[in-house]
């Protein structure tokens, strides 16, 4: 990380502010993610296909804290109503979850040309870090069906 005085010319109340990288500061942003992916296929005869897959995906991410420089001292304005402050704002961008998913399925050949798909699947999330919109933690089952056709 480097710092920087910088003034800018002409300013009539002669501000200098130390730089930290860009704006007023360089915050490095970490993501983890780990994942887990399994699939199965078995042939049961030349019409029927079965299949299935588990999956999981771990994640993390999170960004250091932004320190910002005080310059209530450098301002000849009250700056009384700047009531909030950034000290959480970091806090904002943390990510921690897991997402467990499972499926089966099968298909079936009805004719040369027609497949007839079934497939069901469960998903469940789990949200360790919720902030802006609370823990979103939440499970799903789907349950699809189709027919597929070839030519």
């Amino acid at each position: 990380m480097y710092t920087d005085t910088v003034s800018a010319p002409g300013d009539p109340l002669e501000i200098e502010t130390v730089h930290y990288g860009s704006a007023y500061t360089m915050a490095d942003y970490e993501t983890i993610s780990q994942n887990l992916y399994l699939t199965t296929s078995y042939i049961y005869s030349p019409k029927l296909k079965f299949h299935g897959m588990v999956g999981y995906n771990r994640s993390t991410a999170e960004m250091d804290r932004v320190f910002f420089p005080d310059v209530s001292t450098q301002t000849e304005g009250d700056l009384a109503h700047s009531d909030f402050t950034f000290e959480n704002m970091h806090d904002y961008s943390n990510l921690d979850y897991e997402l467990m998913n499972f499926s089966l399925g099968f298909e079936y050949m009805i004719s040369k040309d027609v497949v007839w798909t079934a497939e069901g699947e469960y998903a469940d999330l789990k949200d360790n870090e919720g902030y802006v919109y609370d823990i979103e933690s939440g499970s799903m089952l789907m349950i699809r069906s189709g027919i597929r056709f070839a030519f």
